[in-house]
């Protein structure tokens, strides 16, 4: 058997702009998550699971929807305003924790297979939360492009050096990729993938998430003598600056459906 890592969440620390970061990373990927679960029929008779749901954008989206709807994370502080729209709150831990026993239509998780050790489990146990007939839908990332320009790569080393940090957390670069075989083996149907991703120009909101990503994981970055304050700060100001355009990573989509 292979040999299961210890995760824990690199971003789950006191970052004094974490609001803001999850607020940007919402305005950039909501948009596409919305039109694919769109797509599978979120609405009114629908029981719904928002695994790793952040400030809570997906899950309010499912609620104004008229789903029934349960959102969990580990902290869930940034949440209580779900429950003025009937939405059930529960902080736990996909990889390990209890989330509450009952089967639904959907189960949807964004930007949090890619974090927790064991990603087998965690797929399993989301496929043991499905009716029969219901669908699973993953969404990673796979970093592969992040920072491309027309010119060549953005500040390579920094790239580098952050995501060393992240791996070093047990963060999986490839996530999205790996999705569609941890689907597949936990045993699911019709199993689909695509990929997605944005151009970002300098100075949007868009652009100010991705230089909070970078800020947010800077002490981590400069203590593993990767990269240096100086290196980090010509990065940002990069990302700052509305003459630069890059691509962002790809966010993969992967749905499938449990038989039955």
């Amino acid at each position: 058997m292979p040999e299961i890592a210890v995760a824990r969440y690199v971003f789950g620390t006191a970052f004094e702009r974490e609001e803001e970061r999850l607020t940007l990373g919402e305005r950039l990927w909501d948009p596409g998550t919305i039109a694919r679960l769109d797509a599978l029929g979120v609405g009114p008779g629908k029981r719904c699971l928002e695994v790793g749901a952040g400030r809570g954008s997906i899950a309010a989206w499912m609620a104004g929807r008229g789903a029934a709807v349960t959102a969990v994370d580990i902290d869930t502080s940034r949440l209580n305003r779900l429950r003025a729209l009937g939405v059930a709150v529960c902080e736990s831990d996909i990889s390990v924790g209890e989330v509450p026993e009952q089967t639904y239509d959907l189960v949807h998780a964004r930007l949090v297979v890619q974090h927790v050790g064991d990603r087998a489990a965690a797929v399993r146990r989301m496929v043991a939360m499905l009716r029969p007939g219901g669908h699973l839908v993953l969404e990673d990332t796979d970093t592969a492009s992040l920072f491309s320009t027309a010119d060549g790569p953005l500040q390579p080393a920094v790239k580098a050096a952050a995501y060393a940090v992240m791996i070093d957390s047990g963060y999986h670069a490839r996530c999205g990729l790996l999705d569609v075989e941890l689907a597949l083996a936990a045993g699911l149907h019709d199993v689909r993938a695509e990929g997605r991703a944005e151009v970002v120009a300098g100075g949007t909101p868009e652009g100010r998430w991705f230089a909070l990503w970078l800020e947010h994981l800077r002490p981590a970055m400069v203590a593993a003598d990767g990269v240096s304050d100086v290196d980090i700060d010509g990065a940002v100001a990069d990302l700052a600056d509305p003459g630069r355009r890059w691509l962002s990573q790809v966010m993969v989509t992967v749905t499938g459906r449990k038989d039955g």
